[in-house]
C-alpha cells in the first residue's frame, strides 16, 4: 500500500479527492506521527500535508520498505518538491494493516528512540482498551478484562 500511495505522487499537478481513497486505505483513523521538525501530526494534519505536497506537484521516488518488527517497518523515500530533494526515513507501526503511526527517523538513535516511543503508544492503546471495558483488542482477550461485566 505505502508503494502504491507514493506512486500517486508523480510530479503532476493533482486534487487530493483523486487520491483521497489511497490516504484513507492507507492511514488508520487513530494515525499519529511526526515530522523532520518534531511536530505532531494526525491523520487531519497528514492529510492537509499530503494535500499541500500534492498540489505542488510533489515526486515520491526510491520507495524502500524494509520490515524491522512483527508490526512494524522503516520506510525510506525520496521527495522532490520546488527544487528541492529530500530523503526522509520513518519508522511505521502496522495495526489492521494500515498504518498507525509513523516516527521520523534521524540515525541509529533516531531509530532506537522511535521503536520505543512506538511501543510505548502500543501500550497506552492497550490500556485504554481496558479501561473503557473493551476485552478484545486485536483479536486477544484481554487477561485482565472482566467477562462478566462485558454480558
Amino acid at each position: 500500500k505505502i508503494r502504491q500511495y507514493a506512486a500517486l505522487f508523480d510530479g503532476s499537478n493533482k486534487d487530493f479527492s483523486d487520491i483521497e481513497s489511497a490516504f484513507d486505505d492507507l492511514y488508520h483513523d487513530d494515525f499519529l506521527g511526526t515530522e523532520s521538525n518534531g511536530e505532531e501530526v494526525n491523520k487531519e494534519t497528514k492529510k492537509q500535508l499530503d494535500e499541500k505536497r500534492l498540489a505542488a506537484g510533489a515526486k515520491v521516488t526510491h520507495v524502500a520498505y524494509t520490515r524491522t518488527d512483527w508490526n512494524k517497518a522503516l520506510v525510506k523515500y525520496h521527495l522532490e518538491i520546488d527544487g528541492k530533494s529530500i530523503i526522509s526515513k520513518y519508522l511505521v507501526t502496522i495495526k489492521d494493516k494500515k498504518v498507525i503511526e509513523a516516527q521520523y527517523v534521524n540515525g541509529f538513535a533516531g531509530m532506537v528512540k522511535a521503536a520505543w516511543v512506538s511501543d510505548f503508544h502500543l501500550i497506552r492503546r492497550v490500556q485504554s482498551y481496558q479501561h473503557v471495558d473493551k476485552v478484545v483488542f486485536e483479536g486477544y482477550v484481554s487477561p485482565f478484562a472482566d467477562l462478566t461485566a462485558a454480558k
